[in-house]
């Protein structure tokens, strides 16, 4: 998908038409066409042409999304990355993906870094403050003189995105998206769920990661509305919603848990939104239910994917949302999936096994890194590292990471189904489990747990809590109270900061 030339359909077909809103900020399709072209043109005169890089690092915003469609109207290639990032992560980064040119913020507080990076020849600045000799992004979008339209011809096959993985294991890895690979999410989307022109899609994630590109290539296909969310506190969230009339959102089981945690959460009226999907790790059964029994009109599905996937892998119809609660659902449109063992060889029935999955989805490569290129697309799949099983009507069900699995004297235990009997009690607000080394066991369980405010729990509680509910083996054997668990950018529980030892319940 040429997403820049799409973008410019749609403002034609709609030109007044609202396509982002942002705090008090409206933009209509026309406006969005006008500003993504003009910062286009500026690029160009900074020698930004097909195949060259542009990193954006600008938190959630409306010059974000014009940033990103500037970017697709040249067949450039963009490089999102976490506003949050430290000068010393941000280098090696920017030096790998050879970036061209940097469009910034003056709040980010390390700006000069930019100025280090050899490749970098140009940097663009967002906000009201001058700084030196950097392009003030305002100044561009209101600069008349480039407005000619730009007619970029691209093929499917050019690169078109990096996304580089957040790193909790290790360096970060480039994921090479090609204009091709940005069709999948909004065909999936429409072919599965149903999406509509008349949607307003919140973005509550990080639009530096994955979630960015694909709203963005979502609302513009679609000729539907993008709300970009300011505030991430569950009230504001819920104000937002009532206030814009959001349709749907995605988002990871904290912000979930955070918003079921409101005060006199009834009085925002949410009915606009038609789903929720609850993405990005296992999430706990209890979770998905309690959601569901505090705004009853709103259906809660899942679904499962990776940034090397463009996403989507599988997810769940509206319409299967109670029948297979729990379910991240089924292959999405042309995504071959299937569950193997350790040998490569397809698990039968409902075993469980590591999910792989091949089509046209699966990423061009990891930037400058074949090796791990080869690790994980092996003779045309790609294998997702993570665990799941099967049911007989075809729709998955995640475990968890196969590096995750804890082996207790032999024996496997999926840390998901210890999580997801531990949230089940009253009392616990959220949980990590991981395997500790054990001299006689091989590995014994610990599980890191956030009591609920105003809440208390004794290790002892915990225990016998599970005892009644699991396996003698799969029992913690370490029980550990945690302020807050260790998060990655997007929401994940950091899994190897829980091995650490905390403070003892």
């Amino acid at each position: 998908m040429h997403v820049g030339k799409v973008l410019s359909e749609t403002a034609k077909r709609t030109p007044q038409k609202t396509a982002v809103i942002f705090k008090d900020e409206e933009i209509t399709f026309s406006q969005l066409e006008l500003m993504a072209t003009r910062l286009a043109n500026k690029l160009r005169s900074c020698n930004v042409g097909s195949g060259d890089h542009v990193a954006i690092i600008l938190p959630n915003s409306s010059p974000w999304v014009v940033s990103y469609f500037a970017v697709m109207k040249l067949g450039a290639v963009a490089v999102p990355l976490d506003f949050r990032l430290k000068g010393e992560e941000l280098f090696p980064i920017l030096t790998d993906a050879r970036v061209k040119v940097a469009i910034t913020s003056d709040l980010y507080p390390e700006v000069t870094i930019f100025s280090q990076v050899e490749s970098i020849s140009s940097i663009i600045i967002v906000g009201k403050k001058g700084i030196g000799s950097f392009s003030r992004y305002e100044d561009v979008i209101g600069d008349a003189s480039l407005s000619s339209a730009v007619e970029i011809d691209i093929t499917e096959e050019e690169e078109a995105l990096y996304l580089y993985t957040s790193g909790t294991t290790g360096k970060p890895k480039g994921v090479v998206l090609t204009f091709s690979n940005l069709d999948l999410f909004p065909e999936g989307m429409y072919e599965v769920i149903g999406t509509r022109e008349d949607d307003i899609i919140g973005c509550l994630l990080p639009m530096s990661h994955i979630s960015g590109p694909i709203i963005c290539n979502e609302f513009v296909i679609r000729g539907s509305t993008l709300f970009v969310f300011d505030q991430l506190r569950p009230d504001k969230i819920l104000s937002a919603v009532e206030k814009h009339q959001v349709s749907y959102f995605h988002s990871v089981p904290p912000i979930f848990e955070a918003i079921l945690h409101v005060p006199h959460k009834e009085r925002f009226d949410v009915g606009s939104l038609r789903f929720v999907a609850m993405m990005g790790t296992s999430v706990p059964v209890d979770l998905l239910n309690a959601f569901k029994k505090s705004f009853p009109a709103v259906t809660v599905i899942q679904g499962y994917g990776l940034t090397e996937t463009s996403p989507f892998i599988t997810l769940l119809p509206l319409e299967y949302a109670e029948k297979k609660i729990g379910s991240i659902g089924r292959a999405v449109p042309r995504a071959d999936v299937k569950l193997v063992d350790d040998t490569g060889e397809e698990v039968p029935g409902s075993e469980i096994g590591e999910l792989i999955v091949s089509g046209p989805m699966l990423m061009k490569c990891y930037h400058n890194n074949p090796e791990a290129t080869q690790e994980r697309i092996r003779d045309g799949w790609l294998y997702t590292g993570d665990l799941c099983r099967k049911d007989e009507d075809g729709f998955y069900y995640h475990l968890g990471r196969k590096d995750d699995m804890i082996i207790v004297g032999g024996l496997n235990v999926y840390p998901a189904e210890v999580e997801q009997v531990l949230q089940g009690h009253p009392l616990v607000q959220e949980v990590g489990v991981v395997g500790m080394p054990d001299k006689d066991r091989g590995e014994i369980i610990k599980a890191a747990i956030v009591v609920k405010p105003g809440s208390e729990l004794t290790r002892k509680e915990i225990i016998t809590y599970c005892k009644e509910r699991l396996a003698t083996f799969k029992v913690p054997k370490i029980v550990e109270l945690w302020d807050e668990l260790p998060k990655s950018s997007t929401g994940k529980i950091v899994r190897r900061l829980l091995l650490t030892p905390h403070n003892n319940l």
